[in-house]
């Protein structure tokens, strides 16, 4: 019997109060998901989508779309366990997958509406998009689109897309942009950003809005036959943006980061391991290293922590945001300095990654 409709909690006050509700999905199987993000994008309420530890799978066009036209929140966030009364900070637990074959997920926000989209703890793999960038996640909305959008403790792993955007692309027009500890792992392009693409725009370009922290951005590479000139990661927009404690590595055929910064907007970069840059030069660059080898712990086999010898180790900032967990679900520091990338080194301190 299914439980989506008993895990769907109202909260809040009468119908008849001013007062916005929030509405709590808690979901374990593909139909139910699916149609959580119809409900959530049409409900008149706040939304926050719980997703059970499991693999998630569609046959639609779009494996899991949402699409809203309100000023409304919309959350969603994985590796739930025990109808949704347990998270597990583990992103691997719940896996979205387009198969080979679709588009994995698209969340947008219409012109005009302002309703913040955050998502996290997932893994996200195996999408493919011929003409729509974002393979993996499409998230934010077009022009006239305002809301703030988060991404994190996500994993975008060999998602393929024959634009821009392999792992993912995140836009905005005047809300903030957060994309903090994700992991972007053999993802492909076929014209460039094969990691992610940011198109970030702002009313003015002074003061930040899209912050790029803790990621780890690794072996993603154009598609066979495609042109990329950077098989990493692109943010462009008239927004001002700061890239921080990011890892980039093997990503071949292109550069690592190009930026393209539009009417008045700038770059600021501090403590990245990144080893090639194009486009548009940052006005700011503090405490960056470029380690073609960052010595992470089996670049082979997938295990992209860094050694106890790595140069990423105690290389990073605090001057911005870190996470209280790094994506293993270990602290976010260790030995009192954050590390370079979405892993911290924790050969001495262990987390159980439980949150009751």
């Amino acid at each position: 019997m299914s439980k989506f409709p008993s895990c769907l909690l109202l909260i809040g006050l009468a119908a008849a109060s001013a007062e916005p509700q929030a509405a709590i999905f808690c979901v374990t199987t593909t139909p139910e998901l699916q149609q959580a993000l119809m409900m959530a994008g049409n409900n008149g309420e706040a939304d926050t989508i719980n997703v059970e530890a499991g693999v998630y799978a569609a046959t639609s066009t779009v494996a899991f779309a949402y699409s809203s036209a309100q000023d409304f929140a919309v959350t969603i966030s994985g590796g739930y366990l025990s109808n949704c009364g347990l998270q597990v900070f583990d992103p691997g637990l719940t896996q979205l997958t387009g198969s080979d074959e679709r588009q994995v997920m698209k969340v947008l926000g219409a012109s005009g509406t302002s309703g913040g989209q955050s998502i996290s703890n997932l893994t996200i793999r195996d999408g493919i998009t011929t003409a729509t960038n974002g393979a993996g996640l499409e998230i934010g909305g077009g022009g006239g689109f305002t809301g703030n959008v988060s991404v994190s403790r996500v994993v975008f792993s060999r998602n393929v897309s024959n634009t821009f955007g392999g792992g993912m692309s995140v836009s905005s027009n005047g809300g903030i942009v957060n994309v903090l500890n994700n992991l972007f792992l053999l993802n492909r392009c076929g014209d460039g950003a094969c990691a992610f693409t940011a198109p970030v725009n702002a009313p003015s370009p002074v003061g930040l809005r899209a912050y790029f922290g803790n990621n780890t951005i690794v072996g993603n590479t154009c598609t066979a036959g495609g042109s990329c000139p950077n098989t990493g990661a692109r943010f462009g927009g008239s927004a001002s943006a700061v890239f921080y404690n990011n890892v980039f590595a093997a990503n071949t055929g292109g550069v690592d980061l190009a930026l393209a910064n539009l009417s008045g907007g700038s770059t600021e970069l501090y403590n990245n391991n990144v080893v090639s840059l194009s486009g548009s030069p940052p006005a700011v660059t503090s405490g960056n290293i470029a380690f073609a080898n960052p010595q992470f712990v089996d670049l082979l086999n997938d295990d992209l922590r860094p050694t106890a010898t790595s140069p990423l180790r105690n290389a990073g900032t605090a001057t911005f945001a870190l996470l209280s967990i790094d994506l293993a679900g270990a602290a976010r520091v260790n030995e009192g300095v954050v590390d370079i990338g979405a892993y911290e080194n924790n050969d001495r301190v262990f987390t159980d990654g439980f949150e009751v």
